[in-house]
């Protein structure tokens, strides 16, 4: 007997759906404020960095203590663990205690993210890149040498610099004083603001990737933390 013509027809293939083999979006592992340790230099312009490490410690109610040459605190945020890092060393000495952190929670450079002043923006404006040169600041020249490498997330916050008769002052002693001394009251809101944009967007790159934060600190608009004012 002659079998059904349906038993020879083919079966539909099968459709696959392509695996991505695209790169997740890397996200931040250790968050580092640069500063300066110590209380004299808590409150200056050059601490900037430091003060979102502190306003993100408070927030999420940990205590930022010594771990070999930094004093970190582990964070969860939405459900990704992130370590807060204030190095223990002067600005300048920055890269060494930050590269033997990074190496302790085996992250890469991509996923470490620099928060620091910056001279050549305007108080309280903000950048992110995810990588380049130091443009001149000390701690990041100490940063790329210790870790290798330039390819690493930074958020600039611009604390301006003196300036003589709307001439930018350039002189080498004048920056240090600037840079070491307090801000004044209405620099130190704008500053505040600045920080607080900044922890907000160290959260959205935790939770949405790089890309979401640079449009939160490069533009400078959505939501806020707690103020710094209020540390």
């Amino acid at each position: 007997m002659p079998l059904p013509f349906a038993q020879f027809r083919h079966a539909a293939p099968k459709v696959v759906e392509p695996v991505s083999t695209a790169p997740a979006e890397p996200r931040p592992m250790l968050v580092v404020g640069l500063g300066n340790p110590g209380a004299d230099y808590a409150q200056t312009r050059h601490n900037v960095g430091a003060w979102c490490i502190a306003l993100l410690a408070k927030k999420y109610r940990v205590e930022l203590k010594r771990e070999g040459r930094v004093d970190c605190a582990s964070i969860t945020i939405d459900g990704r663990r992130v370590t807060l890092a204030r190095p223990r060393s002067f600005m300048n000495d920055s890269g060494g205690p930050v590269a033997q952190e990074a190496r302790r929670l085996h992250a890469p450079p991509s996923q470490v993210l620099v928060l620091y002043d910056e001279l050549d923006l305007p108080v309280g404006r903000t950048r992110m890149r995810l990588q380049g040169s130091s443009g001149g600041n000390n701690g990041m020249k100490s940063l790329i040498s210790a870790l290798g490498s330039d390819q690493f997330a930074r958020v600039r916050i611009g604390i301006d610099r003196p300036y003589d008769a709307g001439v930018p002052v350039r002189d080498p002693e004048r920056i240090a004083a600037w840079v070491l001394s307090r801000p004044s009251a209405a620099d130190k809101a704008l500053l505040d603001a600045a920080v607080a944009r900044v922890a907000a967007a160290v959260e959205v790159a935790v939770r949405d990737g790089y890309d979401a934060a640079m449009r939160l600190v490069n533009e400078g608009e959505g939501p806020t933390s707690t103020p710094a004012s209020a540390l």
